[in-house]
This record gives C-alpha cells, structure tokens and sequence, in this order.
C-alpha cells in the first residue's frame, strides 16, 4: 500500500512535469518539441513520461488543461477585481488583462490558441480542449453581458470574442499591446452601437 508521502511525491513530479513542459511547449512550440526536451528539463525517463500521459499528446492535453484552469481563475480575479465594475466595463476588462499581459514582455500569444492552430485537423482531444478553454472565454463574455441586458446578445459575444482572439494573434506579429487596446475600444463601440 502506497502511503501519502509517495503519492504526494509523484504527484509533485507530475506537476513538474506538466509546468516544465507548458514552459518549454509556449516557447518553443508543439511540435518543435520533443519529448526528449521534457525528460532532459526535468530529469525524468522516457518511461515515466509515458507512464504518467500515456504519450507526448497526452503530455500537450496535461499542459492545456493546466492553463485552462489557472488562466480562467487569473482572468475572472482580474474582471471581477473593481465590484462597482459595470457589466460592459467588466467584460472589457478582459482586453486590459490581455494589454497588461503583452506590455510585460515577451508575449507568445495565447498558449491554446497556439495549440490549436498547430493541431488543428492532427489532433482531436488537443482540438476539444482547446475549444474547451476558448468556450470558457466565451461564457465570461457572455454572463458580462448578459448582466447589461444589451439587444442582440448572442451576436455581440461572438463579436467580442472574434475582437479578442483577433487581437492576441496579431499582437503576436506587432509584439505590442496596441493592437489590444484597439480591439478594446472597437467592443466598447460595439456594445454602446446596440
């Protein structure tokens, strides 16, 4: 019988792992990543590798699940942080986080979107996660807006989350946040339009 301190231990190095590759992987890229990157990185055997994610996919779907989780509750910390926030002013807040975020330093863009624009049609559980994260996004969009009772909601959040990734992929060619800020500003025309 295994006791708690050797399941907290490999526990532990699951976590290694995963946090090392999500480094290595939004950096570098999936597929310019070998699993031999990972094992070297955090000291681990090809075996134990496959033993804790089955296969480098397996390793991918481990990294975007832990982005997935941390990222929303950053973002929802971040668009909740002012209570007297009205509902479209929250919801813009989304493209302050994402400004903030390009302004800090290098930004490699969103690491979801990354993934599935390198998986796309190579992969279907790396492409239902990403999708997973992206829904996510939507529904904090779309719960903001809910909550200032605009007409044509529904459009408007595809609208505002088209703004949203739009302006992470092209900030990735601008390296600045502006293209952020302007994506911002056309929301908040969008919202004050309807």
């Amino acid at each position: 019988m295994k006791n708690n301190s050797e399941t907290s231990a490999k526990s532990l190095k699951r976590e290694e792992m995963v946090k090392f590759a999500f480094d290595t992987f939004y950096k570098n890229g999936f597929h310019a990543t070998g699993v031999d990157t990972v094992m070297e990185g955090t000291g681990i055997s090809k075996r134990t590798l496959y033993k804790h994610f089955g296969s480098k996919e397996g390793l991918i779907l481990a990294t975007i699940d832990y982005y997935r989780t941390n990222m929303h509750e950053i973002i929802l910390r971040y668009i909740n942080s002012d209570p007297n926030a009205k509902p479209v002013d929250k919801m813009l807040r989304i493209f302050d986080f994402l400004i903030e975020r390009a302004e800090e330093g290098p930004f490699n863009g969103c690491f979801v979107m990354n993934a599935k624009t390198e998986y796309t049609n190579k992969g279907n559980e790396i492409e239902a996660s990403c999708d997973a994260y992206t829904s996510g996004i939507q529904t904090l969009i779309d719960v903001a807006l809910k909550e200032a009772n605009l007409p044509n909601h529904n459009e408007l959040v595809v609208q505002i989350m088209m703004l949203f990734e739009g302006a992470i992929i092209r900030s990735k060619v601008t390296r600045s946040g502006d293209t952020m800020k302007m994506a911002k500003n056309a929301a908040r025309m969008l919202c004050e339009y309807k």
